[in-house]
């Protein structure tokens, strides 16, 4: 099931369309199909497009003040900010991505005293090679801080249904968490752990969309751009699919 969650927001990815328009314009032999594919092309490489598409994912969840979150039963980052490294001697290392803040905000969290708990998901995919996420999650919160006992980590999980799965495997139903992710996906996570019967407290972080004045850099094409529309795709599709199945 996990293929088919990332192969179908892969195929209707913008790059993909654009590839089946080109190949649709070859066969039939007509250059318009091709002309309309450079166009949208022009539109999605546009950071201003691609900026809009973030904020709407994020419209929902603007940044939140931590000292004004309310104590909770536990607190839950989500997996999805670590990245698997080929080091030397054929060893492994973890660095963080750009959604660092999920557990930045967590450990802050706890040292505020918002709950004596701290669930750290175990993101592992079939393809991922060292350990779960969570484990090395543990280790980062341990050396900010918190301490080893107030730290319970998931078991491996592949997707945000499973992680809420596993939370609600640790607490009871009824019980009120502090969710964290990234601002974009909130929604859906809200969704998902709501359907579990946890309250949930939305903790948004790691916002990609931008306040700037604007600069004539910004009317040039941006392979950022880019990968916020898909972004944007990948999110509609994951918001449908949970909707309907919750």
């Amino acid at each position: 099931m996990i293929y088919l969650h990332k192969l179908l927001p892969a195929l209707l990815s913008p790059l993909m369309i654009l590839f089946f328009i080109l190949i649709f314009s070859i066969y039939i032999k007509n250059k318009w199909p091709t002309v309309f594919a450079i166009i949208v092309l022009l539109i999605i490489s546009n950071p201003i497009i691609g900026n809009l598409a973030t904020a709407y994912l994020e419209k929902d969840y603007p940044p939140v003040i931590l000292t004004e979150i309310p104590k909770v039963d536990a607190i839950v980052v989500l997996s999805g900010m670590v990245n698997t490294i080929q080091g030397p001697n054929n060893t492994l290392k973890y660095e963080f991505n750009g959604a660092v803040d999920r557990i930045d905000a967590g450990v802050k969290l706890m040292k505020l005293h918002k709950a004596k708990i701290l669930i750290l998901t175990g993101g592992y995919l079939p393809w991922s090679l060292g350990v779960p996420e969570g484990e090395f999650l543990k280790e980062v919160a341990v050396s900010w801080g918190v301490d080893p006992s107030a730290i319970h980590l998931t078991k491996k999980v592949q997707n945000t249904d499973q992680e809420a799965s596993a939370v609600s495997e640790i607490i009871l139903k009824g019980q009120k968490i502090a969710l964290i992710t990234s601002a974009f996906h909130m929604p859906r996570a809200i969704t998902v752990f709501a359907s579990k019967n946890l309250q949930v407290i939305p903790v948004p972080v790691d916002h990609r969309s931008s306040a700037q004045k604007f600069q004539i850099m910004e009317l040039l094409p941006d392979p950022g751009a880019v990968e916020n529309i898909t972004l944007f795709i990948k999110e509609l599709i994951g918001r449908t699919y949970y909707s309907l199945k919750n």
